[in-house]
């Protein structure tokens, strides 16, 4: 891929927000990656804020201009964005996962998320924006948030974040080839073999009920396939089922 252009922000309300910023005014124009040590009002999946201690965490978004790919294939950038950071992630830790559509699991704890928006221009993605937390040296987190953890809680240690950034980024181009190799078969198929609770049963909320099923799949646009204890599939989009655990 081409080479991403580092920009850096002491302060920023959303690395999304200000990168959809300078693309809209044709100020970027490349790939590039925008990190600060304080996003002050992140954003999450939904409705969700993303809380990050200032200085803590590995903050950013990604700029790419994908060449070529399809609008109904644009899931395949959360899948290779989400294994890149698992891929990051192996490199100090085991049993790392990825919660279906794109958090970062360490064993049944969250330690990162993703949120991706992008733009369609006819049938083509025109530009994706891809931002991620992930938490690195932060040790203390609101006691709303169900299940965080961090790589310093987890090891012990306390990293260096321009070191670290320097090898998420490394990570994140070797599996981007296999978007511009065209290998996006495979990226599903590695996709699910990162996926938490891939194949066991576990329970579920969804339209008021709660049930037992596990995960076969997941459709050609990034739905959750679920398959209940009485052996009926359904297939869900984002925010309409619920993991319990």
């Amino acid at each position: 891929m081409q080479p991403i252009t580092k920009i850096f922000k002491k302060r920023l309300k959303s690395t999304n927000l200000y990168a959809d910023k300078l693309v809209s005014s044709g100020r970027l124009k490349e790939s590039a990656w925008i990190r600060t040590d304080d996003q002050f009002a992140g954003k999450g999946q939904g409705d969700h804020a993303w809380v990050s201690e200032p200085g803590k965490n590995l903050t950013g978004s990604l700029v790419l201009f994908p060449q070529g790919l399809s609008g109904s294939d644009q899931f395949v950038i959360s899948m290779v964005l989400s294994l890149a950071a698992a891929d990051f992630l192996e490199l100090f830790l085991d049993n790392v996962s990825i919660k279906w559509p794109n958090d970062l699991y360490a064993g049944n704890r969250k330690i990162g998320g993703i949120l991706i928006e992008t733009a369609v221009m006819g049938s083509s993605v025109k530009y994706a924006v891809l931002g991620i937390g992930l938490n690195i040296n932060q040790t203390i987190f609101p006691s709303d948030l169900p299940n965080p953890v961090s790589l310093t809680l987890l090891s012990g240690t306390t990293f260096v974040l321009d070191e670290l950034e320097d090898l998420f980024l490394e990570s994140f181009r070797n599996r981007y080839r296999m978007i511009e190799q065209n290998q996006l078969t495979l990226i599903r198929q590695e996709y699910l073999k990162r996926l938490y609770r891939f194949r066991e049963f576990a329970p579920y909320h969804s339209g008021g009920k709660w049930f037992r099923a596990k995960i076969t799949g997941i459709s050609h646009f990034g739905h959750l396939v679920l398959e209940d204890e009485n052996g009926k599939v359904r297939e869900f989009a984002f925010q309409e089922v619920d993991f319990i655990y």
